[in-house]
This record gives C-alpha cells, structure tokens and sequence, in this order.
C-alpha cells in the first residue's frame, strides 16, 4: 500500500456518514495488525504507508469518537461482525452523550448452539444496572433476562441487530449480600398454533453477546434537547390542547376533553425511550403504561383513540413515569390532544 492508496482509502471513508461505531478503535487496530503481517510476508514496501494510518487513523478515519444513541435503542454500535466477533460491539466503557459514564461489569454470549440459558453473577454496588444486547442473525426469538429464578423477565430484547440496545436492570429489593445473578435465557417467540399447541418451527437460531453494565449519572442534571412541536393537524384530527414539561419535575398535565378525540406524545433527552406515560379519564385508569415517542423516530402521523364518553366534558390526567432510575437524567414531554 502507498500513501497514495491510503489517501484514497481515507477520502472513501471520510465522504461517507460518520458512523459512532464504538468498536471502532479495535477495528482499525486489526486491521493495521493485518497490513503489517502481509507486509512482512511478502517483504519490503509499505512500511512507510501503514506507519501513517496508525499516525493518521485516529484523526481522520470517521466514527471513533466515543457516544451513545443510547436514548433511541442504545449506543449506535453497527458493523460488519461475524458472529464471532459481536464481543467488541459491547465495549468496556463509553459515555452518552449527556455525560452518563458506562463500566461493563460482566460479558456473557449465547451461541448457535449449545446451551440457550447462561448467568453470570455480579457485584451490586448501589449504581443503577442496565443490560446490554447485540445479536447476529438470521433469527427470530429474541433473549429473557431475569435477576430471579421465579420472578417475572427484568427485560426482554426481541431485536436481533448488531446495534447494540440498553435496558435497566431493576435489582430486587431482596437481594441479600453485594452479588446478583443475572440469567439470559434465549426463547424463540415463532410459533404456530396447531390444536392450541404453540409448535415452533425449524429456525437458525441467532447469536447474542450480552452484558451488564452500571452507570454512573451525571453530578447535575442535564437540559434535554428541544423537540420539535407536535403538528397542528394529524390527518383529520386538529390539535386542540397542548402541554410540555420536563421529567421528573412535572410528572402529569390534565386536560378537558369533550367529544371524540386523540392523543399524541413525543419526548426527548437520553432516556426517552425509557418515560411511560398512562392516563386517567374521570379517575378511572384507560390502560397500562406507554412508551412515548422520541426524537430519532417516525414523527407522529396518527393519533391513538381516548375511549372517553363523547357526550360530556370529561378530565383526563396524564402521568409520566421512568422505567428503571433515571437520576440527573431529565426527560422533555410534549402531550396533545387533538380533535376528531
């Protein structure tokens, strides 16, 4: 390789979107490794060129400073991994990017085949859990992740993408001790029903490599980022009432509601993926815990149903509630209702 050829080999990468691939670091570090000994095989040249990509790499070579996109569905850790390599999409340590530092604590995987159910037992040290994924495919299961041998999942990942996803860790209040045994328990959700028998059919089951980290929060709270306002028109329904807030501070808004009439909500901040909202129509619960939508996806272009009575101006009180602790990390909300 010339410096021409690595010139050339750096415009390619740099014309194209910057990836924040956190695997990155390792990545070119194997392939300069990989160079070098076609280099020493084969003799002479090229020397001075793989010199200048370990000089040159680093500054130039898109995607290698560390982030988290951890508020959409974690910290964007896309690559061309084979299964045996999905390790490094899981990286040691990072930081999101509202300042929340990450410290994996333990690595585990779930191979093609072998066992489909593995633990790993952790230290429990009063920082707030998340567990992480990145699974290579084909598959169609997904993995149930429980913290007790009896009790409910904690979390369950169902997306096999080698982006990896975050999601908290509760820890039991009785947990005795200062260790945890987490268990990652690999399930395939396909299945037909044949004489009301769930049958499974015959699939390539997928690869996982899965982690726990703790996360320690930012010293202040950190102001989410604006979003942009919910439309005055979503088909035929027109925006009636509007109400914004930042979580935790203000946790519910109520409205006045007569007639039929929709609902829209989108949040932002790191942890939006992670805000529940439920409402309360004349003090009566309407259904369990949502999530809302946040920046990074689809803007609304529908609206979601009250089951309100039509006939009479009803209250409905809206509640925000976080999924796992969500300490110095705010959450900014946006609630409409909109008229049919």
């Amino acid at each position: 390789m010339t410096v021409h050829d690595l010139r050339d080999v750096l415009r390619e990468h740099g014309d194209g979107p910057s990836p924040a691939n956190l695997a990155r670091h390792e990545e070119i570090a194997a392939r300069i490794r990989r160079i070098r000994l076609r280099r020493r095989m084969l003799g002479g040249g090229g020397v001075v060129a793989v010199a200048a990509a370990v000089a040159l790499g680093v500054s130039l070579l898109p995607g290698l400073l560390p982030g988290s996109a951890e508020t959409r569905r974690g910290p964007a850790a896309e690559a061309t991994a084979t299964p045996t390599g999905l390790t490094g999409l899981l990286p040691e340590q990072f930081t999101a990017s509202d300042g929340t530092k990450y410290r994996r604590i333990a690595i585990t995987s779930i191979k093609r085949t072998g066992p489909t159910k593995v633990s790993v037992t952790i230290p429990v040290s009063g920082k707030p859990l998340d567990v992480a994924a990145v699974c290579a495919g084909p598959n169609k299961g997904g993995v149930r992740v429980s913290t007790s041998a009896h009790g409910p999942a904690s979390a369950i990942f169902t997306r096999c993408s080698k982006r990896m996803e975050l999601q908290p860790l509760p820890v039991p209040g009785s947990t005795s001790g200062t260790k945890l045994t987490v268990t990652f328990d690999a399930i395939d959700w396909d299945c037909t029903s044949r004489n009301g028998k769930c049958v499974q059919p015959k699939t390539v089951p997928g690869a996982w490599s899965l982690a726990v980290y703790e996360w320690t929060p930012p010293a202040r709270p950190v102001e989410p980022p604006p979003f942009k306002d919910l439309p005055d028109h979503v088909g035929k329904a027109q925006l009636a009432e509007r109400k914004t807030g930042v979580w935790p501070q203000e946790s519910s808004a109520t409205f006045k509601v007569r007639g039929k009439a929709g609902f829209a909500a989108v949040c932002t901040g790191d942890l939006a993926g992670r805000l529940l909202f439920s409402f309360e129509v004349d003090g009566r619960q309407q259904f369990g815990s949502r999530s809302c939508s946040w920046e990074g996806s689809a803007f609304p272009s529908a609206v979601s149903d009250f089951a309100n009575p039509t006939d009479r101006t009803t209250t409905v009180k809206v509640t925000w509630t976080m999924l796992g602790s969500g300490t110095n990390r705010p959450v900014r909300w946006s609630f409409g209702v909109y008229r049919k």
